[in-house]
């Protein structure tokens, strides 16, 4: 697989050319020839028009052969990572299906399909034959609760882990990127076992230290309530006078 060029030119309603974009294009060499070009999209939501683009994006590499000497087939496949169901039509028969056209024309309508995966219910037996990092994140996604991370490497870090934050909304995945790198660069292998379970120890100690520091405001506010001053209540509570000064200040500015 070689890499493909991603920009094409058609022709805007001013009789301007503009610029279409692919995500990722790759061609299939054979025996030192183009066998099949290959497009991938990326799609957050349903999309109905998407098959005038997929039309568009083939349009252009067919045009470009024409002027060439070698032909080969240009491939879509369209990778779907949102969570609402796509109920858009799956090829132009479908999508013209509403429009008022007679029948002897309509059967004369190239039929393009849509090849698209919905990557957040993707089948077990499809998760397993990815080899990459994709592999853990299509696994943590079509999983959700019921996520059980295996013993695999990831190579990626700071990708995989940006990927699933933007995918999941779930901060936990950037913020510990740092410390997992330094972990990596001592030697260890950081897996999704490893992260998460590194994750979920950080979370519930960071829990742990904000549920004493909300106790210890409380018994603070209830001391002033009394009177006491901040050296009394220092005394009291077996605190340092800085520390009651602090969350005083803090209980303050909230």
């Amino acid at each position: 697989m070689r890499p493909a060029p991603t920009e094409s030119l058609y022709p805007a309603k001013t009789g301007m050319l503009r610029n279409q974009y692919n995500d990722v294009s790759k061609y299939e060499i054979k025996e030192g020839r183009i066998a099949i070009q290959y497009t991938l999209e990326n799609q957050s939501s349903p999309d109905y028009k998407i098959l005038l683009r997929k039309a568009g994006y083939e349009g252009a590499i067919y045009r470009q052969q024409y002027d060439g000497g070698d032909t080969y087939p240009a491939i879509t496949l369209v990778l779907y990572w949102g969570d609402i169901g796509w109920r858009t039509g799956s090829n132009l028969h479908q999508f013209f299906g509403r429009k008022k056209i007679h029948s002897m024309a309509r059967k004369y309508i190239d039929n393009i399909s849509l090849h698209m995966y919905s990557m957040k219910h993707l089948p077990k037996e499809i998760r397993q034959r990815f080899k990459s990092d994709m592999r853990v994140v299509a696994d943590y996604l079509a999983e959700g609760a019921e996520y059980i991370p295996t013993e695999q490497e990831i190579t990626d870090l700071d990708k995989t882990m940006h990927m699933l934050y933007v995918l999941t909304g779930e901060t936990d995945f950037i913020d510990d990127i740092e410390r997992l790198q330094k972990r990596r660069e001592k030697g260890e292998k950081i897996t999704m076992e490893y992260a998460l379970t590194r994750m979920k120890r950080e979370g519930r100690e960071q829990g742990i230290k904000e549920g004493i520091r909300e106790k210890l405001c409380e018994q603070v506010r209830k001391k002033l309530a009394k009177g006491r001053t901040v050296s009394e209540i220092a005394e009291e509570l077996e605190e340092e006078k800085s520390v009651i000064e602090q969350i005083i200040d803090c209980m303050a500015t909230h």
